[in-house]
């Protein structure tokens, strides 16, 4: 007997969006576009409509769209309008949904899919989707040495299984399998394309099947979308042309909305979102995330790998003063790294409330009583953290200890994270797929990324690391949910990081533009977007 899975419903609490008449929408997984292609570049004009456009400032230009090489937020987050996996995400996040794929079939043992793909499918340059462009796609996605390898390693065998099938055979069940593929780096990509462009003509310019078609690229200034007129779901995209704009300074972005030179603004600072709530004419929408910002702690220097020292930084934290003051109100605190967008986020951990008394009386037992003094280090211009950073020196004064900030360039402090060269570290992270597994991994199994670079590494790590490992292999679904909460228990004791805040993701749009969605991935739908100018 096989299962027959139109769509897996995921165990998630989230916004719903805004969506009209278009069909569920994806969050669209897949690959390239054809430069020269006449079908693929049609502009706003050659479509026949006068100014179906609409424009969106950003506040930062991609960097490079090969998805498979490719972890810049920048960048995956135009990557679906141009791309589609063989299953996508729903706007709310709460479900896996068809794309290339429209129906597809798990075996009992659940190591054999059989994806079945759409009927008349079409790349944008109007060549058939074949199972041979899906076996290259998602075998580049497992083999090629990018920013995600390792994610697809439980792919043992891909085959053409005739019919327009692919079946893919797993070495061990997979809870994530499906959650995996409809992340933007296992979109589908037409295979005579890549080979014909490379690597390079991949990081300029990919091609899939997805709603839009990237037709112009000016590096730093814009990026010019349009209509792919051959993308499968009828009477979507419902706009000809969009362009995004890079428009770096923030008063600067909502000047030019506010004058109706621009349509919509991303990254809108929170300070900002009350004066545009009462501008006429203007949407304010904060969609549901996966962002939480969070506290680093070295655990492997002098004070960070004490346990005691830990807890009393965070006895000390005042988390609402810092939501209050640097994200005026907007963000949601936090107990756990695991936002409460995603499956398994352990929402009645207690709260942490501030206890200066008992924080000093760690810092005797570990003896400091008369505190210390350590330093943070801030990229320039990143005008959010810094004022985390004075707030939390602010607090932590009250237990002795000296925080010193230091501003340097971004990168280097950046660096400086990554190689350990660092007392303590302030840092956001958002999900890439829908799944608890990849976040758990990267914060709990110490080889992965050295537990999100805390070095955090001893006995509570050892147990936190063994229940990740068992529940991102657990197909039972209580079984699982009961190792992430014991997961999540060991790490709000340990604290080898201090969640602070969840923060939402903002998109203020000229009320004429309507039908857009941003999932708390932070990807963007925008196959339903119409705008009324």
């Amino acid at each position: 007997m096989r299962k027959k899975l139109i769509s897996v419903i995921l165990t998630c609490s989230l916004l719903g969006t805004l969506l009209s008449g278009c069909g569920s929408a994806a969050v669209n997984n897949t690959s390239s576009v054809m430069a020269g292609q006449a079908d693929a570049t049609a502009t706003a004009s050659d479509t026949g409509s006068d100014g179906n456009k609409v424009v969106i400032a950003r506040h930062l230009d991609s960097e490079g769209l090969d998805p498979v090489m490719t972890a810049s937020n920048v960048d995956i987050w135009v990557l679906n309008m141009m791309i589609e996996g063989l299953v996508g995400s729903s706007d709310d996040g709460s479900e896996i949904i068809p794309a290339v794929a429209d129906t597809w079939e798990v075996s009992d043992d659940y190591l054999t899919y059989t994806f079945h793909i759409r009927d008349g499918i079409k790349f944008a340059d109007g060549n058939p989707v074949t199972a041979d462009d899906v076996i290259y796609s998602l075998t580049r996605a497992r083999d090629e040495e990018g920013p995600w390898v390792g994610m697809l390693d439980m792919m043992e065998k891909l085959e053409d299984g005739g019919d327009g099938t692919v079946v893919i055979s797993l070495k061990e069940p997979s809870p994530a399998f499906l959650s995996t593929l409809a992340m933007f780096y296992c979109g589908i990509l037409e295979k005579s394309y890549c080979e014909e462009v490379g690597e390079d003509g991949l990081t300029e310019k990919p091609m899939g099947t997805g709603p839009f078609v990237l037709t112009e690229w000016d590096k730093g200034e814009k990026m010019i979308f349009t209509k792919n007129e051959n993308y499968w779901e009828e009477g979507c995209p419902k706009v000809d042309e969009i362009d995004m704009v890079v428009v770096a300074d923030d008063s600067t972005r909502i000047m030019q909305l506010e004058s109706g030179q621009i349509d919509a603004v991303t990254e809108v600072p929170y300070a900002r979102l009350e004066e545009l709530e009462s501008y006429g004419g203007l949407t304010v929408n904060l969609f549901d995330s996966t962002d939480v910002l969070f506290l680093l702690i070295n655990c492997q220097g002098t004070y960070g790998s004490d346990k005691k020292i830990r807890k009393a930084l965070s006895l000390a934290t005042d988390k609402k003063a810092i939501n209050d003051a640097v994200y005026y109100g907007k963000g949601t605190l936090a107990e756990t790294f695991l936002a409460p967008a995603l499956p398994y986020s352990d929402q009645e951990l207690p709260e942490t409330k501030v206890d200066i008394e008992k924080a000093k009386e760690l810092l005797s037992e570990a003896g400091y009583p008369d505190g210390f003094e350590i330093t943070v280090q801030v990229g320039s211009g990143d005008s959010a953290v810094l004022q985390t950073a004075t707030i939390l020196q602010q607090q932590w004064a009250e237990i002795g200890v000296k925080l010193n900030i230091e501003q340097i360039d971004l990168a280097t402090a950046r660096q400086n994270w990554k190689d350990g060269n660092y007392d303590v570290y302030i840092s956001d992270m958002t999900s890439d797929m829908t799944d608890t597994s990849e976040l758990a991994g990267l914060v709990t199994v110490y080889d992965q990324a050295h537990c999100w670079r805390t070095y955090w590494d001893d006995e509570d790590q050892k147990a936190a690391e063994k229940l990740t490992l068992e529940a991102n292999t657990e197909m039972d679904e209580k079984k699982r949910e009961e190792d992430y909460t014991k997961m999540q228990e060991i790490m709000a004791d340990a604290e080898p990081l201090i969640p602070l805040v969840y923060m939402p993701f903002s998109f203020v749009t000229s009320e004429k533009i309507t039908g857009y969605a941003q999932n708390p991935l932070g990807v963007y739908n925008f196959k339903n977007m119409t705008s009324e100018r």
